[in-house]
């Protein structure tokens, strides 16, 4: 922590976890604290500034929804790495792409891969027949050895039959659509939402049952104007955020 230490307000209406978060998270964005640096104990910290574990514990504990800081068990809690930017959803690139493009090191692990029938809410979304088979997959991508996101595809099974075959761990499904079944993207509609992560999450993901997370939903057209896929995102909050560009 900075030699310049701070000095909590009892006196003003300002929580005092409040006061030590808003503390770290100034050292951490002027740089004073950087990436991998191990943080003091809550005790430490309880001590250094005469407030209670409890009250360190709230404050920490935000920082670490928040993405500024991460906990690693019997290890301690450090300070994380900037976070990602999420911006490929608005220049209709694929995730991974864009990560790729960015030079982060990207693993693709297959969950699933299977034929299912179509619901009537996923038919209409396919603009196939209810109880036609689709294509059902899901897969857990990770950022520099970090869970950071699972996704749900579904994919009329009409376009692409063999597509069971495929291998797709460590590749672009996207890419391999267009490059084997002429199935390129045109357009896409797309719905995005902050959600909680519940324990399926916390257990793929790595992270706590409440955790902040992003929650997207997307209809992908092809050149024939026609549904190709009907894909399901959950991401980490903490570790990335959306960014998007607007014109007036």
């Amino acid at each position: 922590m900075d030699k310049k230490e701070m000095d909590l307000n009892r006196k003003v209406p300002i929580p005092l976890y409040y006061q030590l978060k808003e503390y770290i998270r100034q050292q951490i964005e002027e740089g004073v604290l950087a990436p991998g640096d191990l943080l003091p104990s809550e005790r430490e910290l309880s001590e250094k500034y005469g407030i209670s574990r409890p009250t360190v514990r709230q404050a920490l504990k935000e920082l670490v929804y928040e993405g500024y800081l991460t906990r690693e068990k019997g290890r301690g809690t450090f300070v994380a790495r900037p976070k990602i930017d999420y911006s490929f959803i608005q220049h209709f690139t694929t995730f991974y792409e864009e990560m790729e493009e960015k030079g982060y090191v990207l693993k693709t692990q297959v969950l699933k891969k299977e034929v299912r029938k179509a619901s009537k809410k996923l038919a209409q979304l396919l603009q196939i027949k209810e109880g036609e088979d689709f294509i059902y997959i899901e897969r857990l991508r990770s950022i520099e050895g970090e869970p950071v996101v699972w996704v749900r595809n579904h994919i009329p099974y009409a376009l692409c039959p063999s597509l069971l075959e495929e291998d797709l761990t460590d590749r672009s499904l996207y890419q391999l659509l267009a490059e084997k079944y002429n199935l390129v993207p045109k357009w896409a509609e797309i719905a995005l939402e902050p959600t909680l992560a519940d324990e399926l999450d916390a257990r793929l993901l790595q992270i706590d049952v409440g955790a902040p997370m992003f929650l997207m939903e997307n209809v992908t057209y092809s050149e024939k104007e026609k549904p190709m896929d009907f894909f399901i995102s959950r991401f980490r909050g903490d570790k990335g955020r959306v960014r998007v560009r607007v014109f007036r």
